[in-house]
């Protein structure tokens, strides 16, 4: 005759709890029919052994994981006598590197009673990939980051009117590799500091600037730090990412630094492009922890697509333009900015990426597609005739009262 408390009691410790008491009961009758009368005599012999089984502690933690090396996948089964309350909680009992592992979902399971709990987390676990583990690294750098900012004093206040320049940097491509040989990098910060310089100054002779919007992003890089654009394109720059991330977010803070001796405030607004949508969000976070004790200095560095400002009597749209035709946006404006939209008369939108300028009056709403900032050319440019656009910075004098009443362009070429 065959033990059958010993066997139900191997089957118990096998299956539960992946099967329940019925599906346990069902199974040991299934592989020994002559054990019990009926599948309800085993369920309820099952039934009772769990009790005894449930009835005292078990404090021993086991944790079992499973690693798919080839697919980065990983999947964490750990059972305790105490629940997991937070994500905290499991990264620490499991000693889950998360450096490494990024933590996808987790379910917690629960059996046994109130006297003797019985706990079960499963974690399903991927590889970060190359750019998640260096914008954990450079976040990282971010929040240990201490800058040392020279003082810059605020203007003067004159009596002229009130109003608002914007600079709006569109696919200045500052690291492209150009194939004519033009590729002294510092040469071309030094160009757009004195141009910018130059804006400022005109713009001051009519107007007192309450505030400069500074729009960075917009490929201000000319790929991402894999080499391509944000999709893939594989793209030639002038030195390593890593050098030229520095020589770059280093220009923009003596841009910024100009541009706090001509306005009260400057508002720095990242708009993404399509060859730095993570390069340029980087910099502009690298921008804000440098100036984090200025508080002249206000910065939007949220990845969203389209950006919206208000002046005055004057409402602003920011896009980089590479997905969005004209029109469309143009037809987004009101429905997006709806809530502000009737306490304005006057209303602009500015994207870049085609490199050539374009404007457009859609029924009040004025569009300006700005061109490059960058004259470097390359083998794709020469192939397709893209030589012929002269690099530009244009500014945007918008009056506090009457909207934009002015229009700067310097060339650098």
């Amino acid at each position: 005759m065959i033990d059958r408390s010993q066997m139900v009691k191997e089957y118990i410790n096998r299956y539960f709890p992946k099967l329940n008491k019925t599906q346990i009961a069902r199974k040991f009758i299934q592989d020994h029919p002559d054990a019990f009368e009926n599948v309800e005599a085993a369920r309820s012999f099952v039934r009772k052994r769990m009790e005894v089984k449930t009835s005292a502690p078990n404090p021993e933690m086991e944790t079992q994981i499973e690693e798919d090396i080839a697919n980065g996948k990983k999947e964490i089964e750990f059972k305790s006598d105490q629940e997991i309350k937070t994500l905290e909680e499991l990264i620490a009992k499991c000693n889950i590197d998360t450096t490494t592992w990024h933590i996808e979902r987790y379910i917690q399971n629960y059996w046994g009673n109130s006297t003797y709990p019985h706990w079960q987390v499963k974690a399903w676990l991927s590889k970060k990939n190359e750019e998640q583990l260096f914008q954990d690294a450079f976040v990282g750098f971010l929040g240990k980051y201490k800058p040392s900012i020279k003082f810059t004093q605020t203007p003067k206040k004159t009596n002229l009117p009130n109003a608002c320049l914007i600079i709006n940097k569109q696919d200045a491509h500052l690291n492209k590799l150009d194939v004519n040989g033009d590729n002294d990098i510092e040469a071309r910060f030094t160009i757009i500091q004195d141009k910018i310089k130059i804006i400022t100054e005109q713009a001051r002779l009519s107007n007192t600037l309450e505030s400069i919007t500074y729009i960075l992003g917009s490929d201000e890089f000319n790929s991402e730090f894999t080499g391509t654009t944000t999709k893939g394109t594989p793209q030639q720059n002038i030195g390593s990412y890593q050098g030229t991330f520095e020589l770059i977010c280093n220009h923009n803070v003596n841009v910024i630094l100009t541009l706090l001796k001509h306005a009260k405030t400057v508002n720095i607004v990242f708009v993404s492009g399509n060859h730095d949508e993570v390069a340029g969000w980087h910099m502009v976070n690298w921008l804000k922890t440098y100036f984090r004790d200025i508080d002249r200095i206000t910065f939007d560095t949220s990845p969203k697509y389209r950006k919206y400002l208000s002046y005055g009597k004057t409402a602003l749209m920011f896009n980089h333009g590479d997905a969005i035709k004209p029109v469309k946006l143009a037809a987004m404006f009101p429905m997006e900015f709806r809530q502000n939209w009737s306490a304005h008369d006057y209303f602009y939108i500015f994207t870049g990426d085609k490199h050539h300028e374009l404007s457009h009056d859609f029924n009040g709403i004025k569009f300006y597609q700005l061109p490059a900032l960058s004259s470097a050319r390359s083998l794709w440019d020469e192939k397709n005739g893209y030589t012929c656009a002269k690099a530009e910075v244009n500014a945007f004098l918008i009056d506090e009262l009457y909207g934009m009443t002015n229009i700067y362009k310097q060339y650098l070429n």
